[in-house]
Parts: C-alpha cells; sequence; structure tokens
C-alpha cells in the first residue's frame, strides 16, 4: 500500500460546487472572540466515565453504524458503552432504536439537546462535535459510522500519550498550507501544517472543554469554515490551537488505497482504523471489495442481521384520520399481537409506536398503521412493501378475508364499537397510501 497525495479529497465542499468562499475574516475573528470570553466552566457532576459516540442518521449511514457496532461487540468483544446521535424521529424510527439497543448502543436525539443548549445543528458534520461535546461520557471516542476497527478501541483510553495530553487527533493525507483564510479568520498565524481527519477523535472532555465549545461553534458558523477548511476535520485542529492546550497527533500517515479506504494507525505504526470513507456499506450489494481490509466476513455476517431484521427504510406512514391515530394509540400501547394463519405457526408481533414492527418470529413484517373510518382497518406491510389489510371485528380481533385463507390479528382488547364488514385485501394496496425514505443506494 502506498502513501498519495490527492488535495482534491481535502478541498473545501463549497469550493466543489464552484461557490467563490465569500468571507469576512474579521467579521468572525470577532464572533470567535466573543464565544471564547463566554466560554462555560466545565461542569464536574455532568459526565462520567469513557465511551464511543457515533453519528448516524438516515438509512445509509445507519447501515454501516450497525456494522461498526456489530464487529465490536461481536467479534472485538468491546464492552465501551456506545451512543447513536442522530437529528429527530425522521432519522431514526423506533425499529432501528430497538436494533441499536439489542447491541447495547443507545440512541440519542440530538434536537432535544439542541433546544436546551440553543446551539444549531442541521448536518451531520455539525452534529459530531456536538455530540461529543454533549454525550454523557467524560472521555470520548468518536467514530464515522464507515468505519471498522481492527481490534478493541477500549485500549486507547489507556495510551500514555492520551493520558500525557487528554487528546489525541489522527492525520489526514493532506495539509492546510499557509494560504487558507482560515488562520486570519480565527486570529492565528499563518503556517502550513498536516492536516487531520476526524474520522476518530479521542478526547478527555475534563482537560479540553474550553477547546471543544469553540469547535461546536466553529461548526454552527459552517456558512464560512466550510467554505475555508473540508467539513469539520480541521475545525477540531484549530480549536486546540487556539486554546493552547497540548494534544497528540499519531506520527504515522494512515495507509490508502484511496478513494476507497483510509488505515489509520496507532503510536506503533500498527494499523487500527479502518475508515471506509469511499467504500461505505450498503444495505443491498454489491459491497466494494477493499483490498487488505480485515474482518470483512464479521461485516457481512453484521449485514446478513440488518437485512433479516430491517427492511433498510425510515418508514412514514400517510395522513391518517383522528380515529386512526387513536387505534393506533391503543395498540401501540397493547403492542404485542398475534398473528393466526390457518395451517402455520402463530406469528407474534410488536407493534411499536411510530409504525414500526418488531417480529420475534422473523417473518418479513416491518411497518403498520390504521386507516380509519367504517369500518377501521389495520395495515401490516412488510419489507418488500406489499400490504395486507385487516378490518376490526370486536372483541380483540382482527381479520383479513381472501380466497386462501382467513387471518385473524389476536392479543388486542378495545373498548370499541366498530362494525365488522369484508375486507378488501391486496398486495398491492398500501402502494398508493404509503411513503418510504429510500437511502442512496
Amino acid at each position: 500500500m502506498r502513501h498519495r497525495l490527492d488535495r482534491s479529497q481535502c478541498a473545501p465542499p463549497f469550493e466543489r460546487l464552484a461557490m467563490p468562499p465569500v468571507i469576512d475574516p474579521a467579521s468572525l475573528r470577532a464572533e470567535l472572540t466573543a464565544c471564547r470570553e463566554q466560554l462555560d466552566p466545565y461542569p464536574q457532576d455532568r459526565f462520567t466515565g469513557s465511551g464511543i459516540v457515533i453519528c448516524a442518521g438516515g438509512a445509509s449511514v445507519f447501515t454501516n453504524a450497525y456494522v461498526l457496532i456489530h464487529v465490536l461487540r461481536t467479534l472485538l468483544r468491546c464492552a465501551l458503552p456506545i451512543e447513536v446521535w442522530h437529528l429527530g424521529d425522521g432519522e431514526m424510527s423506533a425499529r432501528m432504536r430497538w436494533l441499536l439497543r439489542n447491541l447495547s448502543a443507545e440512541p440519542v436525539d440530538a434536537q432535544a439537546v439542541m433546544a436546551d443548549q440553543g446551539v444549531p445543528v442541521s448536518d451531520g458534520w455539525q452534529l459530531k462535535s456536538f455530540a461529543l461535546a454533549h454525550s454523557s461520557f467524560a472521555r470520548v471516542l468518536l467514530l464515522d459510522a464507515d468505519i471498522v476497527p481492527e481490534r478493541d478501541p477500549a485500549e486507547l483510553f489507556e495510551w500514555p500519550e492520551f493520558e500525557a495530553t487528554g487528546a489525541v487527533l489522527w492525520p489526514d493525507i493532506c495539509s492546510l498550507t499557509d494560504e487558507n483564510q482560515i488562520w486570519s479568520a480565527c486570529g492565528l498565524a499563518s503556517r502550513t501544517t498536516r492536516a487531520v481527519e476526524s474520522g476518530q477523535v479521542l478526547i478527555d472532555k475534563s482537560r479540553h472543554w474550553d477547546a471543544l465549545q469553540i469547535i461546536v461553534f466553529l461548526n454552527a458558523q459552517r456558512e464560512h469554515t466550510y467554505r475555508m477548511v473540508y467539513g469539520d476535520k480541521d475545525l477540531f485542529l484549530i480549536g486546540f490551537l487556539l486554546t493552547g492546550q497540548p494534544y497528540h497527533v499519531v506520527p504515522h500517515l494512515p495507509l490508502t488505497d484511496q478513494p476507497w479506504c483510509l488505515f489509520q494507525r496507532d503510536f506503533a505504526g500498527d494499523r487500527l482504523f479502518q475508515h471506509r470513507c469511499g467504500a461505505k456499506w450498503r444495505y443491498r450489494g454489491p459491497q466494494v471489495d477493499v483490498p487488505g481490509f480485515r474482518h470483512g466476513e464479521a461485516c457481512e455476517e453484521a449485514l446478513a442481521t440488518l437485512r433479516r431484521l430491517w427492511s433498510g427504510r425510515i418508514f412514514h406512514a400517510p395522513a391518517r384520520s383522528p380515529e386512526a391515530l387513536a387505534e393506533e394509540a391503543r395498540l401501540s400501547a397493547v403492542r404485542t399481537v398475534e398473528l393466526v394463519t390457518p395451517g402455520e405457526a402463530t406469528l407474534t408481533l410488536d407493534l411499536l409506536e411510530g409504525g414500526d414492527i418488531i417480529d420475534g418470529s422473523l417473518s418479513d413484517f416491518a411497518h403498520w398503521y390504521c386507516v380509519g373510518g367504517e369500518p377501521l382497518a389495520l395495515v401490516l406491510l412488510d419489507r418488500f412493501q406489499r400490504a395486507m389489510r385487516f378490518e376490526f371485528q370486536g372483541e380483540g380481533c382482527w381479520a383479513e378475508g381472501s380466497a386462501a385463507a382467513s387471518v385473524l390479528i389476536e392479543g388486542h382488547r378495545a373498548n370499541s364499537g366498530h362494525r365488522a364488514a369484508a375486507s378488501d385485501t391486496s398486495w398491492d394496496w398500501a402502494k398508493s397510501h404509503y411513503r418510504f425514505d429510500d437511502d442512496d443506494r
């Protein structure tokens, strides 16, 4: 594997779109000065322990995060607590949260924290530093979702370099030049220095709380700062330089077979993190074959498990009547129902609030919602976007009639006088009644 320098990978994203940088360095410098004068002291009783933070909103990024966490837990036997941050229900469904908790990873909706802190966060780059700062951990390893470690990263918290400075960064394959506007905009002396790569950041918040607040501020100013540097990554370096606190940068450049993967190393020069920045995992194949990639079989096993348990989509039910919404609330409160089909094994389904189904029987059912009116109907969708429609029969039963079989939903007991009626079943019925948000595979 060779080291190759590709400055296009570090070009600011706005310049990639041929947008000329429009920035008044003096204005940003004044705002940064005001920010530094109002930094909060470290909250001694707010954070505890060591843990991993991953930002993974949306179907595509979630797929990568699931592979990462699955490998951490099942292959590398990593016992560190993990938080997975996202931006609202539009990026994380109930089923996705359930999948994370099954791997002992806790989903965190950043929107509630943003409202409390008054910090605007609108994209994944901004979210990374915000999640790092506001996670529950005192010592944090921030990992991009498209990383696969080669060994248990718990050892990083015991590195002498980390114990000495409380912060470790990893180098990128390009440099920040002395001509970059970021230096004057932040009031720093111009220099040419190795850029850093934020796929992994290790930090003790108690020792670098001021730097973290500055980094969050610089990311909040994305309209200005992202014109000068490539996303969030070098803003970590700028934050440390502004505070003057000591930190370590791993002295070994990443190995790369770009544009597919960066192989970041430890202080001894051994490979540690495989960052698939150009070869992200896809819910549906084929996957990019990265030469020299390790733990590929475990990653494929993780993908197979994910496909068995999740549709690969974030479900959004159609507009429903008040009666349908009320019935959904009653059903999700009861939660567990049984799907009984003559001549087949009974399936146990958990109907979650938000329209996801947890299926202990590992069938294909993935989503559900109700349709109001006369008669009231319950719709079950499988992960292939086919629908079954059941109509309320009274006494906790819903029925689906077809030439092949009559299917009953049992387990729900509602005080309702809905009229039973013949059902209108079609596997294609839902195509004009619901919407899925696909990832960009």
